[in-house]
């Protein structure tokens, strides 16, 4: 008897030991690797998260900070102009962009924010609904939005983020509503 259990070990598994253990890793397999891949596809969308609760902290402490006008008094309460988008196509790999190039739109007010991020994915605007100084509360929807838009996938189809921001009663840039977002993943 043991002289066959020996043959048996030398020849490898039997067709049952061999369908039980592609069964067992197939099955692990079909259980992780969806969740592994939305994991990837999430972090992914980290980075426009974080750059654009970058922007608004930036543009808040623009907004509180003195500014010289023109004709030399000091102004505060300002909102920047418009900029963006930067770059003008997002890409499926972080890549390397100027966000001070003379060529983006509205690059002035992404070199006073000092909004300079490494390697992006995304693509990044600030739209101002109002623009100037000596802005106060008017309660009537976001006075400013940060917006992120990224094909993380090739395939044409945005993932769009969009955090809004307000003057409030107290005279402060806050967050307006919950960051919105519209193909988190494609």
């Amino acid at each position: 008897m043991s002289s066959t259990r020996r043959r048996r070990s030398r020849e490898g598994l039997t067709l049952l030991e061999a369908a039980v253990l592609f069964a067992i890793v197939g099955g692990v397999l079909a259980a992780f690797l969806p969740t592994f891949f939305r994991e990837i596809r999430t972090s992914k969308t980290a980075e426009a998260v974080s750059h654009l609760e970058l922007l608004h902290q930036r543009t808040a402490a623009y907004f509180a900070a003195e500014h010289r006008a023109e004709d030399g008094s000091i102004v505060r309460r300002c909102l920047p102009e418009s900029a963006g988008p930067a770059p003008e196509a997002p890409s499926k790999k972080p890549a390397e962009v100027s966000f001070y190039d003379v060529a983006i739109p509205g690059y002035t007010t992404f070199l006073v924010l000092g909004f300079q991020p490494d390697a992006v994915r995304f693509r990044y605007s600030l739209v101002s609904h109002r623009e100037g100084c000596g802005l106060e509360h008017l309660g009537k929807g976001p006075d400013v939005e940060f917006i992120a838009e990224g094909d993380l996938d090739g395939d044409g189809t945005f993932s769009t983020f969009v955090r809004g921001a307000m003057i409030d009663e107290a005279g402060e840039l806050v967050p307006y509503g919950p960051l919105r977002v519209k193909d988190r993943t494609e």
